[in-house]
């Protein structure tokens, strides 16, 4: 019964504003606008990579693996490009359902599967190297670190598995709420820990020597007549200098003390998909599209963007002078990190662009800064940048 209601709960999330409400109610997103690009993009490559999200509400995301980038697709297809001129280095059909990933590191490519099952890859070759299984469904991509792979499966637990073998190193349980987003938060894993939100609003710290957890914290709580206003999934936190960054659904941007859990600030915003974080600023994208700054010491506004509402906006990436995230439409958005002014837009393909861009360089370009982009029917796209003349 859980897993049915999370499928409706996603197909109402992601389909856009007004939520879980009928078709009559549901606000259009926002068109999109002339403005002045001071941005110069251009699209050095792109392929078609296969089918994508298989029509899915999932957000698998491209990785880098050394100087290639690897994308996995729902049908089981996962392929390897070169980062400098997109040319296919290998490719891999598995016969599984892909829904989480892809994710490398430590000479592996990582992905996970409808069935629960992770399967790792040789990052030079595609060549199987091992199969594991999780408890159950896996939509979080897989956390590839220097002492093993670390898991968050629908049900609420993180295991860990071997990075040669792909033996169950250990398992964490967490207490999980009958109704979810069908969603699962991504770990991060920083000095040892391994940080994890769950759909009950609470924040963990996990040791990934053993699993055993440090310390938990309750980031948001339950509220509201109804199931669906009391719905708090955490997404995926981010860390730096000894501070965790996590938000949620219902509940709220955070700030904590990563050796503690405690809560250093909050805002009451409502966001599900990743944030990115840099200089003295926190990026969010809330759940009906605004992009916010915030100050990363305070939780205050630095600047608010609105002419995006309800373009079911992907997570960002910064790049540069701009922070940059996909729309329903396939279009990048290019924003000024320091104003939220819009300062490029491009087309990538027809598809929605849900999971984060990454940030790197195409060598074969004169070693221009660009951004990797997949949309959710398997276009991946070069995007190269340069400011444009005065």
């Amino acid at each position: 019964m859980r897993r049915a209601l999370g499928i409706l709960l996603a197909a109402g999330l992601l389909g856009g504003c007004g939520l879980f409400s009928s078709d009559k109610n549901v606000v259009p997103p926002a068109k999109l606008k002339p403005f002045h690009a001071s941005l110069k993009v251009k699209r050095v490559w792109s392929h078609d990579t296969g089918n994508g999200t298989g029509g899915y509400d999932l957000a698998l995301r491209a990785a880098f693996a050394g100087h290639a980038i690897v994308v996995a697709n729902e049908n089981g297809t996962v392929v390897a490009y070169r980062t400098r001129d997109g040319h296919r280095l290998w490719r891999r059909h598995l016969k599984a359902r892909i829904t989480a990933g892809a994710s490398a590191g430590e000479g592996l490519v990582v992905v996970g599967t409808r069935r629960g099952r992770v399967l790792a890859l040789d990052a030079n070759t595609g060549k199987p190297v091992w199969t594991a299984q999780a408890p159950s469904e896996i939509l979080a991509a897989p956390v590839v670190g220097p002492s093993g792979v670390y898991v968050a499966s629908l049900d609420g637990h993180v295991t860990a598995f071997g990075l040669a073998h792909g033996r169950q190193l250990w398992m964490a349980a967490h207490a999980h709420p009958a109704l979810t987003l069908f969603l699962t938060a991504r770990p991060t894993l920083a000095s040892e820990l391994l940080y994890e939100g769950y759909a009950n609003g609470e924040l963990v710290a996990l040791r990934t020597t053993d699993g055993r957890r440090l310390w938990t914290s309750a980031v948001a709580e339950p509220r509201g007549g109804d199931a669906v206003e009391r719905l708090v999934d955490l997404g995926h936190p981010l860390y730096a200098q000894n501070i965790v960054y996590v938000n949620g659904y219902h509940g709220a941007v955070a700030a904590l003390a990563a050796h503690s859990g405690r809560i250093l600030w909050g805002r009451p915003l409502s966001s599900y998909r990743s944030m990115a974080l840099g200089g003295q600023s926190l990026y969010v994208i809330t759940a009906h599209s605004r992009v916010m700054a915030l100050a990363s010491a305070s939780g205050g506004t630095v600047w608010k963007q609105t002419a995006f509402l309800n373009r079911r906006l992907g997570s960002p990436v910064l790049a540069g002078p701009a922070v940059v995230m996909g729309d329903l439409a396939g279009y990048t958005q290019w924003l000024s990190r320091r104003t939220g002014k819009l300062i490029a837009r491009v087309r990538v393909g027809e598809g929605a662009i849900r999971a984060a861009p990454l940030a790197g360089r195409v060598a074969g370009h004169k070693g221009l800064p660009a951004v990797f982009v997949l949309t959710t029917t398997g276009r991946l796209a070069a995007l190269a940048f340069r400011p444009a003349r005065s």
